[in-house]
């Protein structure tokens, strides 16, 4: 009989298959980051080249948008990455039988990164209502 039948087997499964779930929510949250950011920054860029065929009024230079496309599409990459180590963490450790507590590094530096990207561009805002 092999190692992986009976409840010992079905909870391995359970666990590796638990694993890929969070895996693959993590890469959903990373690609949405990097969509969100695409969008952005090309908005700002038809904004712009509207501006320039005269049809509307925008403050070309304190637009920003391309620098948190960029931020944000950099930030969905680190999600991506860090998902795939902590995967490979957790995969490691679930193979050798070893009980694991995820570090929550990831979630700590994705919910800090959004944090200042929020922040930055609450300031962006203020400051283009005020002109």
């Amino acid at each position: 009989m092999s190692e992986d039948a009976g409840p010992r087997g079905d909870s391995r499964f359970r666990d590796h298959a638990a694993n890929e779930r969070t895996l693959l929510a993590w890469i959903r949250t990373g690609i949405a980051l990097m969509a969100f950011g695409f969008a952005i920054a090309r908005f700002g860029l038809f904004l712009r080249e509207v501006a320039q065929a005269g049809q509307i009024r925008v403050n070309v230079r304190g637009l920003g948008s391309a620098w948190f496309g960029v931020t944000l599409v950099v930030l969905g990459l680190f999600t991506n990455a860090s998902a795939l180590v902590r995967y490979l963490s957790v995969r490691r450790s679930l193979e050798r039988h070893q009980s694991i507590a995820p570090s929550p590094i990831l979630a700590w530096g994705l919910g800090l990164g959004s944090v200042l990207v929020a922040i930055a561009m609450a300031v962006m805002l203020a400051t283009a209502l005020r002109e």
